[in-house]
């Protein structure tokens, strides 16, 4: 009969404690509200062996990048989430174009990859806070003033 008792006696506690938190986190949110924020979890992928590697791994974050700039343009609202994730991926490809990768042939290669990243990150942070038209002020010239700009350079210095 003691086993019955004590199974009892343990059910009864558990529904007791069960109880006690249900009723707790129902006075907490009552009391205080609770707000979720979503925040765009970033890949993290090997890192690469050579800068050209780094580029060709970016290629469909810049599309999605490019894709949310065109959102924007016609006044459409992109992924945010979705968009903050690309362009911080495109951001770190950039970190690779001046550590390791630096190439010494293109006049100001590490300042144009630095200011790329800066950008990017910059078109990020503001997918992630929801200004809107702030990424579409940015995305006017990030094409233009950093990737372009970047690839014309190398183009020049090694033909």
């Amino acid at each position: 009969m003691r086993i019955p008792h004590a199974t009892a006696l343990l059910a009864a506690t558990a529904i007791a404690a069960c109880s006690s938190q249900d009723s707790q986190a129902k006075g907490a949110s009552a009391q205080a509200p609770v707000t979720v924020t979503a925040t765009a979890a970033v890949a993290v992928a090997p890192a690469p062996t050579t800068l050209k590697a780094a580029m060709k791994a970016i290629e469909e974050d810049w599309k999605a990048v490019e894709g949310a700039i065109d959102h924007l343009k016609k006044g459409t609202a992109p992924d945010l989430a979705a968009t903050e994730a690309a362009a911080r991926r495109v951001a770190q490809a950039m970190h690779f174009a001046y550590d390791p990768f630096e190439d010494k042939e293109v006049p100001n290669f590490a300042t144009m990859a630095k200011e790329a990243e800066a950008a990017l990150n910059a078109f990020a942070d503001h997918a992630k806070n929801g200004k809107q038209d702030a990424m579409k002020e940015l995305g006017k010239t990030l094409q233009e003033q950093h990737c372009a700009r970047c690839h014309d350079a190398t183009e020049e210095a090694k033909g």
